[in-house]
C-alpha cells in the first residue's frame, strides 16, 4: 500500500483525499493543516493521523505521498521538503507564485529521483481529451489557433480572502484559472516564442489583476488567445482548436460550469457547413481520479505524467512574461526573464 500525506485539508485537500483513499492501493495515513479542526475532520474521514507541523508530516518514514493543497505561498516550501525526503509528490497548480519557485521543485525531483507532479487535473477532463485526440490524431489537420476562456464571478467578500493578498497568492486570476488555460494550451501547441497582453483589476478593491487577456504566438506563427475572469457572472469554461480541416470545442466542466460537451467539427474541402460529431459528458467528474492513477503510473514505471514538474515551469514561465509585458505594454520574447508575480504597470 502507499501511505499518503495531505498538506492542506481545504475544499481541494478534501477531493485528493477522497480519490487517493478510493484507490486500492492506497491508504490516506497523516492530514495537517494550519486549522486544525479542518485537518482532524478529513483525518477522521480517512482514520488517519492528524499532524499539527506540516514538516513533521513529510519527514515521516511512513509516508510514501505527499500532496500539497495549500495556498500558493505554502505549495512551493512544503513540497520542497518532501522532496528533499524522498518523497513523491502532487503539488497542485501552478506548483508555486512565480516560475524560480517551481524550478527549485524541478531540479528536486530530479535529484531524488522521485516524481513530482502539478495538479493540473483539467488535463482529464473527457472533454478536454476529446480536443487533444482529435489534434493528435491529425483529425484538425495543421493546427492554426487556441481560443481558451475561463471565468467565475467571486463571492461576497471575495476582496479580503488569500488570491487577493499578493504575497500569498502571488497573483490573481492569471495564476488562478489563467494557468490553467496556458497549460492547455502549450499541451496542444507546444512551446510559445512570444506574448502579448493585458493584466488588470477592473472591479474587485484588490492588489491583484481580476481579469487578464493573453495572446500567445508559436515559432510556426499558430496563436493561443487566453481570456480569465473574476467577473465572468456566470460561470465558464470553454476551449476551441481550429486547424486547417476542422475545428473542436470542450466547453463546461460540469456543476456550476454547465454540462461537459465536445464537439468536433470537419470542414467540407468545397466549403459550405461543417459536419460536426457531439459528445455529452453527464457523469460525475473523473478528472481527478484519472489524474491519480496517471501519476501512480509515472511512479511505477519512472515515466513522466501528464503535467510534469517542468511543464509546470513552462507554464509559470509564460505567466510572468505576460505579467511582463502587460506592466511593460509590450511584446515579450521566449528568451526573456519572466516577471516574479503580478506587477502593475
Amino acid at each position: 500500500m502507499l501511505r499518503v500525506g495531505i498538506v492542506g485539508a481545504g475544499r481541494i485537500g478534501a477531493v485528493r483525499a477522497r480519490v487517493a483513499a478510493a484507490h486500492p492501493e492506497c491508504q490516506v495515513v497523516a492530514v495537517s493543516d494550519l486549522d486544525g479542526a479542518r485537518a482532524a475532520a478529513l483525518a477522521a474521514t480517512h482514520g488517519a493521523a492528524v499532524t499539527a507541523d506540516w514538516s513533521a508530516l513529510v519527514a515521516d518514514p511512513d509516508v510514501d505521498v505527499v500532496v500539497v493543497a495549500t495556498t500558493h505561498d505554502a505549495l512551493a516550501p512544503v513540497s520542497l521538503a518532501a522532496l528533499r525526503h524522498g518523497k513523491h509528490v502532487l503539488c497542485e497548480k501552478p506548483m508555486g507564485r512565480h516560475a524560480d519557485e517551481a524550478r527549485e521543485l524541478a531540479v528536486a525531483a530530479a535529484a531524488a529521483g522521485t516524481c513530482l507532479k502539478a495538479g493540473y487535473n483539467h488535463r482529464y477532463h473527457p472533454a478536454v481529451q476529446a480536443v487533444q485526440r482529435a489534434c493528435r490524431e491529425g483529425v484538425l489537420g495543421p493546427l492554426l489557433t487556441v481560443r481558451g476562456r475561463y471565468g467565475h464571478g467571486g463571492r461576497p467578500g471575495y476582496e479580503r480572502e488569500w488570491r487577493a493578498d499578493p504575497a500569498r497568492g502571488g497573483g490573481g486570476e492569471l495564476l488562478d484559472q489563467g494557468a490553467h488555460l496556458i497549460d492547455l494550451a502549450l499541451w496542444l501547441l507546444g512551446d510559445f516564442a512570444a506574448v502579448t497582453g493585458f493584466v488588470d483589476t477592473l472591479f474587485w478593491n484588490m492588489e491583484v489583476e481580476d481579469n487578464a487577456f493573453g495572446l500567445f504566438r508559436t515559432e510556426a506563427g499558430q496563436v493561443a488567445s487566453v481570456q480569465v475572469s473574476w467577473t465572468q457572472w456566470r460561470n465558464l469554461f470553454s476551449l476551441e482548436v481550429h486547424g486547417r480541416d476542422g475545428y473542436a470545442v470542450a466547453s463546461g466542466l460540469g456543476g456550476s460550469y454547465g454540462p461537459e460537451t465536445a464537439v468536433v467539427g470537419r470542414r467540407p474541402p468545397g466549403g459550405g457547413v461543417p459536419t460536426e460529431e457531439c459528445r455529452s459528458f453527464a457523469a460525475e467528474d473523473r478528472s481527478w481520479e484519472l489524474e491519480w492513477a496517471d501519476m501512480l503510473e509515472a511512479m511505477a514505471t519512472g515515466g513522466a505524467p501528464l503535467a510534469d514538474g517542468w511543464q509546470a515551469v513552462r507554464t509559470l514561465e509564460w505567466v510572468g512574461r505576460l505579467y511582463r509585458a502587460a506592466a511593460e505594454d509590450r511584446v515579450v520574447t521566449r528568451s526573456e526573464a519572466p516577471a516574479r508575480g503580478y506587477c502593475r504597470r
